[in-house]
């Protein structure tokens, strides 16, 4: 299949053009045209086109890609990486704020559904789920965890209850004030200083499950689209980052 076919279709399905971002949403760097095989993962970086040439593919589809809004440099370990995948004739795609609020397939809302809820009113790239019953905040930690079982998660507990959940995916700390009064559960990838005792004075659950840990379920949906509806040969590389 033709990369141009490729970005065309995932255009269609996260319509990149409704948002303002750090970055291009769609072909980065084009490489050959005739794609068979797609490496998916959350990062550009070295290890992963590293293992992506192992696994022989055509393209990469990453969350996060090159950044760079208005400007471009090419110096550095961006150079590098950039150099080796032109060097090798690879496509780099990536789709970074439509991919975290897709309502489909974007991460917050997948890490919702996991969690058994539905994405309701929309918080940035975030949604709000919210529960028929309050559960036990112990259970609700424990359905956390099958769901990052290997993540170590740093959480501000200040209700033993859990009914109204906000996910918002990455480095998305600063966002908590902007659901006070909303919800008494907020899940994000990164934590500020100030968090702990926004979070106490709020009232509301603060849970930090990792920012690459909470933006791997995106991408992993794109490939299975790659898979189901075009015929392609997908491969998720994760490398692993704790932060």
């Amino acid at each position: 299949m033709k990369i141009f076919e490729i970005e065309n279709y995932l255009n269609e399905i996260l319509e990149p053009w409704n948002y303002t971002d750090y970055c291009y949403n769609g072909i980065q760097i084009e490489g050959r045209h005739e794609v068979k095989k797609v490496a998916v993962g959350v990062s550009f970086n070295k290890a992963f086109i590293d293992h992506a040439l192992e696994e022989r593919v055509d393209m990469l589809l990453v969350h996060h890609g090159i950044f760079g809004s208005g400007f471009f440099s090419l110096k550095g370990y961006i150079k590098r990486r950039v150099e080796k995948v032109i060097k090798n004739d690879l496509t780099l795609m990536g789709y970074h704020l439509p991919l975290d609020a897709h309502r489909e397939y974007g991460n917050n809302a997948t890490i919702l559904k996991l969690l058994g809820l539905e994405p309701g009113e929309q918080v940035e790239v975030g949604y709000i789920g919210e529960y028929e019953e309050a559960v036990s905040f112990d259970d609700f930690y424990k359905r956390l965890k099958q769901i990052f079982p290997n993540q170590p998660i740093l959480k501000y507990v200040n209700s033993d209850f859990v009914k109204k959940v906000c996910v918002i995916s990455g480095g998305a700390a600063g966002d908590l004030r902007k659901v006070e009064g909303k919800v008494d559960t907020f899940i994000t990838g990164e934590v500020k200083e100030q968090t702990r005792d926004e979070a106490r004075e709020m009232g509301i659950n603060f849970i930090n499950a990792g920012h690459y840990a909470t933006e791997t379920f995106g991408v992993k949906n794109l490939g299975k689209l790659l898979e189901e509806n075009l015929g392609l040969e997908v491969v998720f590389i994760d490398v692993w980052n704790e932060v």
